[in-house]
């Protein structure tokens, strides 16, 4: 695979560099340009679109060349990596017919795998991917039909790439995403007149989403892991919607026919969203990214970042475009005072159960008063989060007093022989 080098837009090689080498480092600049629109659960494979082909990233070899599309025609899809960063789902040309579709490409082994269309070529072009699955066993997205208008197409290695279908007759539909147990599958569907609007394929059979107004909503561009939460816009907001709740609108006080916004990614269990609010009409990297949570409501994303004390390289967070699978990485696309950049943000990982490299102990978790940290290491800092990012202790100490806090849920962050740890805390 041809080597793309980099020539970093806007930042210097040694600011990217000190960035990517040091072991705490929590923002990253991706890539030359292009969008970043996937990532591991470990941060090490990112990968990117471009308009001319698709790249992947990893902090080990820089940035990579997927393949090649076809000389002259549109790059079209959305490039994904599994959970473990072994397989990426991409747009390809397949050499022995030169016709860009849907691929997978095995980074172990070096390996491509060709997943073909439905029979109809367009433009040099049978299918394009959207969206997989973490374990790469299913993938979504669009194919050409013989009448020359695209259907969402679901593929697995034991059916081959399936017809979704479209409820309207000579119109289109797109599968922009997949839940992990496949039975949920978030796109679009256009009606006669080419108005595009939300549908969900639940164990294939196809439905469209309306408010709690009877309005159709727009697009749905993802969905959680447990394939509860379906995300995307309405009018001007941001949104998220499932069968029990319906619409549920994530606002922003400045939105309006011209500025407008949308859900974009979440988590397994749809408790962290991602999305963004821009002027309308006007380019992504010009928006203002925000992250939610059921805890805080939305916050700007750049506040967040700021707040856990993260140097941000000097970039403001437009469009987070997608999350890992565990939650804990976000990348997208994001300006400098002078030029676009695609940004990963590592988070504190949440989960009560964790693994770390170093051995300690918290407890008592949950706890109403004092907070105990047990380890044989040297405990050099200690720092007690609250859900909105904002640092509400700091110490040295290996027991701290909480009682003052409200109730809730803090993110504990130590340095425990040079090494960061996060853990999360529950004051009751």
């Amino acid at each position: 695979m041809k080597k793309i080098y980099f020539k970093l837009i806007g930042l210097t090689m040694g600011v990217f560099m000190l960035a990517s080498n040091k072991t705490n480092a929590q923002v990253y600049v991706i890539g030359n340009g292009e969008y970043a629109t996937s990532v591991s659960n470990d941060g090490n494979v990112v990968v990117l679109f471009g308009l001319d082909n698709n790249y992947y990233w990893t902090k080990d070899k820089g940035v990579q060349q997927l393949g090649e599309i076809v000389p002259g025609s549109y790059n079209g899809g959305v490039s994904t990596v599994t959970a473990d960063g072994k397989i990426i789902s991409t747009n390809v040309v397949d050499p022995k017919t030169g016709i860009n579709q849907i691929a997978t490409y095995n980074l172990e082994k070096d390996e491509w795998n060709y997943l073909g269309g439905l029979g109809k070529i367009v433009d040099s072009e049978t299918s394009s991917v959207w969206g997989m699955t973490g374990n790469g066993s299913a993938i979504v997205g669009i194919a050409s039909t013989s009448d020359g208008y695209g259907h969402a197409v679901k593929w697995t290695k034991e059916t081959g790439l399936v017809d979704l279908g479209s409820t309207t007759p000579k119109s289109a539909s797109r599968a922009n995403a997949i839940s992990e147990d496949g039975t949920m599958i978030a796109g679009w569907q256009d009606d006669k007149n080419g108005a595009r609007y939300g549908a969900y394929w639940k164990n294939g059979v196809q439905h469209l989403i309306k408010d709690n107004n009877g309005n159709p909503v727009y697009e749905i561009s993802s969905v959680s892991g447990d394939g509860k939460w379906l995300l995307g816009s309405q009018f001007e907001y941001a949104m998220k919607w499932s069968e029990e709740t319906g619409v549920q609108l994530i606002e922003d006080s400045n939105a309006d026919p011209f500025y407008v916004g949308a859900a974009t990614a979440t988590n397994y269990d749809g408790s962290v969203i991602v999305g963004y609010y821009r002027e309308f009409p006007g380019p992504a990297m010009m928006g203002d990214g925000f992250i939610w949570t059921k805890e805080t409501g939305k916050i700007s994303l750049d506040e967040y970042v700021k707040n856990l004390g993260y140097d941000n390289l000097g970039i403001t967070f437009s469009l987070p475009y997608a999350i890992s699978k565990d939650g804990t990485k976000i990348v997208g696309v994001g300006r400098t005072t002078e030029e676009a950049v695609s940004f990963m943000i590592s988070l504190p990982k949440l989960g009560t159960s964790e693994v770390n490299k170093v051995q300690y102990s918290v407890f008592p978790n949950p706890t109403s008063d004092i907070i105990n940290i047990e380890t044989k290491g040297k405990l050099s800092s200690s720092i007690l989060y609250n859900m909105t990012g904002q640092k509400v202790l700091s110490s040295n100490e290996k027991q701290l007093n909480i009682s003052y806090l409200p109730k809730g849920t803090y993110v504990l962050k130590t340095i425990i022989d040079g090494n960061e740890n996060t853990k999360k805390i529950i004051k009751k």
